[in-house]
């Protein structure tokens, strides 16, 4: 039996799950939504009819500008919140009075905010508006928010300007969230501005720590940016696939896995 939900609800939830992942199939959102296929397809080409989606066979994809300017950072907070927490309060275990620290755009690093203790004394360079706004009310963190185009979607500073800032700095300690790393460990992401950045900051950071909750342990986008074999540390939740938890250890990967 069809579970009844509001068409809005439903889209609502198609939307979310489009802009987090990139593209949606039907038999899958059927089955998450409780609804027929049939009422999945309507609602895909509802959300076709707006631009919000591209139906391929079997499914939809986001439109191009979506992979070019990132993806809703309010989407991305919203999902997930006690495992981003978890995984943020053990990242900052490796933060020490007087680093210099990246911390990126991504919503599970941005949540380091709230356990950072306020009489730390850092130096933290970001490209997002919102982190830049949160850590400047700290009276012992310094504040570098780089320039650049700002992206509307995910309110932070993007571009080759960006990328060219980042190309003169050196930080200590790198946080970065990715929209996707594989069970064997290849970090990608569909949006060019997003892979630019992150290969700049990963080449001119001395450590770098992933953080990812389980749910971006997943197959890989089209821009495969890093290997796990590039980063120091990966930070996830104790729902990661055990595939993952096993490749990260035969490869000598550091790896957190923190309870929720």
């Amino acid at each position: 039996m069809e579970i009844i939900m509001n068409k809005n609800s439903r889209l609502k939830q198609i939307e979310l799950a489009l802009n987090l992942y990139g593209s949606v199939d039907v038999c899958s959102l059927s089955a998450d939504l409780g609804t027929s296929e049939m009422t999945i397809r309507r609602d895909l080409a509802t959300l076709a009819d707006q631009g919000k989606a591209i139906r391929i066979h079997g499914g939809a994809i986001l439109p191009t500008e979506h992979y070019i300017n990132g993806i809703n950072m309010d989407s991305r907070s919203t999902l997930h919140i006690n495992e981003k927490k978890a995984i943020a309060q053990e990242a900052v275990k490796y933060i020490r009075s007087g680093d210099n620290i990246f911390i990126d755009d991504s919503s599970t690093v941005s949540v380091i905010a709230d356990f950072i203790p306020h009489n730390q004394q850092l130096i933290i360079t970001t490209t997002s508006m919102k982190t830049t706004l949160r850590f400047n009310e700290f009276p012992n963190i310094d504040v570098i928010c780089l320039g650049g185009k700002v992206s509307k979607s995910t309110q932070s500073a993007t571009g080759p300007i960006t990328t060219d800032l980042i190309s003169t700095m050196h930080f200590k300690t790198a946080f970065l969230g990715i929209p996707c790393i594989s069970e064997n460990g290849i970090l990608s992401t569909s949006s060019f501005d997003e892979y630019s950045i992150k290969k700049a900051v990963i080449a001119h950071s001395s450590q770098v720590i992933l953080l990812a909750d389980s749910s971006k342990i997943r197959t890989p986008q089209y821009l495969s940016l890093a290997d796990s074999k590039d980063l120091s540390r990966i930070i996830t939740d104790c729902n990661a696939p055990k595939s993952f938890v096993e490749h990260c250890h035969n490869h000598n990967i550091p790896l957190s896995v923190v309870p929720f």
